[in-house]
């Protein structure tokens, strides 16, 4: 009875399986290292099936054809693989570099020499049918350039082993259980083919590689049929990260721990008329006149046009993965244009706030002195009214600075404040100043984390607008407090009796910008806007008929209790309309 070997069985199975999985990702051709691997697939198919049937032939010429096959599969096998690597990890731009045309000298060489082994034995000599098994198994002894073939088709393949292992490391989640997979199918092919040229197994004769093909195809049959090994390339993201540096406006440049460059942009070229192979490895300081201390500082270079342009220098350390240092990398901002504006703006706002209040200051003072001398009564009433516009102007500048001077006072930790106590400074003064009532309804032990100056500026604004804008007889605003929220986020109320605020305020002030078509009355509702965002709360409207309702959230609240419902999702502020 005939039986089948069962070394050609599986040499006959791996090919199978090879076939299968050509056929299947034959749909991929094209995308990065596709091409590649099914060419490597192809080179796989010839090892398997040449050595499987070779198995059935005792005939010693025939057989020496098979062979000869055989190890043209094998020999090109191992370049593809790398191709493969190289460009589905986004390093294509070496397979298509002339040296790697070399590389595909070696199985080329091989296979000529392989064809032609009779005429100069430079591959194998002493050829002999060994049958073992019941196998087709043949003996020779290698010569040098089979050991040299081997070696380097070996080398290919664990090569490109190594690229998808990186991958695996670098990329994370994403490629790796992929990856990974194909990287260990190399191996035992790889190892069997070892053993076999070495004659290192107890049957040296019988080379059990393209057997072990088998849990290869299996291997990548579950990175490309059951997993994305295609879809999902990682050369993408390592071309995204060199472009991101490449592209980069701003200079930067790469240091290691001994402040040598290692890497540096065009950008970083042309600012300090370097060339990045010649000055890979000079001292930073004498290629740029930088220093890693010299982060948090700027430096001054003249510009295209022969201006003088200032950068901001921004020092990194870059960690490996233990978290020890291993470099630096330096990047500079031109802030030029940043500079002049605020230099611009800050003149301006100095002149214009210091002429502003001293003028009409001395506007006012002047229209009092002849509203008070006139008997006319009609031109009376028209300095009256020239007198309350100066007067608005000058609050509004008065706002604005004590806008400034909140701001510029914000620290990163904010006191305690004691919010009764302020609340009720703030009432006793504008109560004071205007015809008006207002109620605190505020437990005595609240107390919130936040700048004293930008909390007043918001909640005096609030009720100043409350009262000023009311149509009652007797204008009433009342600040209550509703509860603090799971996030120790205090809620508040104030609620007045006014006609509420005008749509349009609220539209600009939601949108976060003023056109030429719409915009608000004053300044009041920006700057209760910009302090609480300031604080890190939130604010939100509400009007109906009994007047508008402003939702304020501020976060920090350090009291244990309130008699409130604790979750009240905002707070409620009312008011009438902007200020």
């Amino acid at each position: 009875m005939w039986t089948v070997p069962w070394p050609a069985a599986g040499s006959l199975l791996s090919g199978i399986g090879t076939l299968l999985l050509l056929w299947y990702l034959r749909e991929h051709r094209g995308k990065p290292g596709a091409n590649w691997f099914l060419l490597a697939l192809v080179a796989q198919a010839l090892w398997c099936f040449a050595y499987g049937i070779g198995l059935f032939v005792f005939d010693p010429t025939l057989r020496w054809v098979f062979e000869v096959l055989t190890w043209i599969g094998i020999v090109w096998t191992g370049v593809p693989f790398l191709a493969f690597g190289l460009e589905y990890t986004g390093r294509g731009s070496l397979v298509r570099s002339p040296w790697f045309g070399l590389l595909v000298l070696v199985p080329a060489l091989t296979t000529g020499l392989v064809v032609t082994n009779p005429l100069h034995e430079l591959v194998w000599s002493g050829f002999r049918v060994d049958p073992v098994f019941g196998a087709a198994t043949v003996a020779y002894e290698p010569n040098a350039w089979a050991f040299f073939a081997i070696m380097i088709g070996t080398v290919f393949a664990a090569s490109g082993t190594m690229l998808l292992f990186d991958t695996v490391v670098s990329y994370g989640p994403l490629y790796r259980r992929e990856a990974l997979a194909v990287g260990l199918s190399t191996l035992p092919p790889g190892v069997a083919l070892l053993v076999w040229f070495f004659g290192l197994g107890p049957v040296p004769q019988l080379n059990l590689s393209a057997v072990l093909f088998l849990p290869h195809v299996v291997f990548d049959a579950y990175a490309f049929v059951g997993g994305s090994m295609f879809t999902y390339s990682p050369s993408v993201r390592r071309t995204a990260d060199q472009s991101a540096v490449e592209d980069l406006e701003n200079p930067f440049l790469v240091v290691d721990p001994d402040e040598r460059i290692v890497d540096c942009n065009p950008a970083a070229e042309a600012l300090f008329d370097i060339a990045e192979p010649a000055v890979l490895g000079e001292p930073l300081e004498s290629a740029t006149g930088l220093t890693i201390d010299d982060g948090g500082t700027t430096v001054r270079t003249h510009g295209d046009r022969g201006d003088r342009r200032e950068l901001a220098v921004s020092t990194s350390p870059l960690r490996d993965e233990s978290g020890r240092v291993v470099g630096h990398s330096v990047i500079l901002q031109d802030i030029t244009d940043q500079r002049r504006r605020e230099q611009r703006l800050e003149i301006l706002n100095r002149v214009l706030r210091h002429n502003l209040r001293n003028d009409l200051t001395a506007v006012r003072g002047y229209v009092g002195i002849v509203a008070d001398r006139t008997d006319d009564d009609e031109l009376a009433d028209m300095l009256e009214t020239a007198r309350n516009t100066v007067n608005g102007v000058i609050e509004t500048s008065e706002k604005a600075r004590s806008f400034e001077r909140a701001i510029e006072t914000t620290g990163h930790s904010p006191p305690s404040l004691s919010v009764r106590d302020v609340l009720e400074s703030i009432a006793t003064d504008l109560e004071a100043e205007r015809e008006g009532r207002v109620e605190i309804d505020v437990p005595e032990d609240l107390a919130v984390r936040a700048n004293e100056d930008l909390f007043v500026l918001a909640f005096a604004n609030l009720i100043e607008n409350g009262i000023d804008h009311s149509d009652a007889a007797d204008p009433r605003v009342r600040v209550e407090f509703d509860g603090i929220g799971p996030d120790r986020t205090a809620v508040f109320a104030v609620s007045d009796d006014g006609p509420g605020i005008p749509d349009h305020e609220l539209a600009v002030l939601e949108r976060g910008e003023e056109t030429s078509l719409e915009h608000g009355s004053g300044l009041g509702l920006w700057i209760v806007s910009w302090a609480i965002t300031a604080l890190g709360g939130e604010l939100t409207f509400e009007t109906d008929e009994d007047g508008t309702t402003v939702a304020v959230r501020l976060p920090g609240a350090t009291d244990g209790q309130s008699a409130k419902a604790a979750d009240r999702s905002e707070a409620v502020v009312s008011d009438d309309r902007s200020i």
